[in-house]
């Protein structure tokens, strides 16, 4: 039996999660869209990628598992080198193995862009976290970003370096993304902005 990249699933008519053949991702239809499954070691995304409404299917409810938040002290190096590196960008890399490591490689960086000089890094083709700079403007994902995060990690930027510095976070799923709170990767040091929480709160203001 040769093995499925790709499989196309359907949710239990409990709610649950069909069983799931060892593969690179999955599509599972449920009630309220289509949602893609994928997991590595530290990592389990389901993510909404269709939302419409599919009558008779439960509802399935987005969810990221990661094994353990990256420790404060290791964010606050990561914006320490950015902000040392203003106004250029900068790439990091973080990988689990019992612990949280970050890793800064021999890069290529400029105003608007940094990229490692190996991109056959281990550190990198492994990373679980994916972090790069944005130096003065605002921590939002490219299209630049978009053709190149492709894989299935977290990704995040930080902007906003000359002013009170901003987090943005998602998950991808093979070019399939998906916008979580900051705080659910990283415990957050003090005096940086949650993006996503600027979003909700801009978003309360409006409909109120």
């Amino acid at each position: 039996m040769s093995l499925q990249l790709i499989q196309h699933l359907m949710v239990n008519g409990d709610g649950s999660l069909p069983e799931i053949p060892h593969c690179l991702y999955a599509y599972i239809m449920a009630g309220n869209g289509v949602f893609v499954y994928a997991r590595r070691p530290g990592l389990e995304a389901l993510i909404p990628v269709v939302t419409g409404n599919i009558a008779g299917l439960p509802h399935l409810i987005p969810r990221i598992n990661l094994l353990k938040r990256v420790p404060v002290l290791m964010l606050e190096q990561t914006l320490y080198f950015s902000q040392k590196a203003f106004p250029n960008e900068l790439l990091f890399w973080f990988n689990w193995s019992v612990q949280w490591s970050v890793h800064l490689p021999d890069q290529f960086v400029t105003r608007s862009s940094a990229a490692p000089c190996d991109q056959h890094n281990p550190a990198g083709t492994n990373a679980l976290i994916d972090l790069h700079s944005h130096a003065r403007f605002s921590p939002f994902f490219s299209p630049v970003d978009d053709r190149d995060e492709t894989g299935f990690r977290i990704y995040a930027v930080i902007g906003n370096l000359n002013k009170v510095p901003a987090i943005s976070v998602r998950v991808g799923v093979y070019s399939h993304y998906y916008s979580i709170p900051a705080s659910t990767v990283f415990e957050l040091p003090q005096g940086i902005c949650d993006m996503y929480e600027m979003e909700d709160l801009k978003h309360e203001d409006q409909q109120g």
